[in-house]
């Protein structure tokens, strides 16, 4: 046995860290697009039914754009990290989109459910901020699971984009 033998259990379990870590980022990813695309109200079916109902309305609520586009284009990059020689790219365009989703839904709560878009009064339901915050994340298992999901997310593909 030589030094070099004990060399590559190390090596190995190495690899072996990186490919289960990358199943988890793929299955965030997933997850996480599919959260946004199948949104009860903002996803795909949430699209369709403003876009037929009233267009003009999504200028007032960009959500079900933003989620369908979103997710499509989270499905498209996983495909195509897939085989891609270098996957760092697509673990920095998860982590950003990811942090977006994330970073988005404490912003579009906090100020009042987009208060800061023209046009839109802000909708504290009587609450602070925070507390408006608080109340939205814990009251909806929907979205519970879907910053858990987004937060997973930017870990995993974050530490697999410093792998290398």
């Amino acid at each position: 046995m030589g030094a070099t033998d004990g060399a590559t259990p190390a090596v190995a379990s190495g690899s072996d860290s990186t490919r289960w870590l990358s199943y988890g980022g793929a299955v965030c990813t997933a997850l996480v697009a599919g959260v946004h695309l199948f949104h009860p109200d903002h996803g795909i079916l949430g699209l369709a039914s403003a876009l037929t109902a009233n267009p003009a309305a999504l200028a007032f609520d960009p959500r079900p754009v933003a989620f369908v586009l979103s997710a499509t284009g989270l499905f498209v990059g996983l495909s195509l990290s897939r085989n891609a020689p270098n996957r760092r790219p697509y673990y920095a365009a998860g982590v950003l989109l990811a942090a977006t989703y994330f970073l988005g839904y404490f912003a579009w709560h906090f100020t009042g459910h987009g208060g800061f878009l023209p046009g839109r009064e802000p909708l504290l339901h009587g609450l602070s901020p925070v507390e408006n915050v608080v109340d939205h994340v814990t009251g909806d298992a929907w979205a519970a699971a879907s910053k858990l999901a987004e937060a997973g997310m930017i870990l995993t593909l974050g530490l697999l984009y410093r792998r290398g």
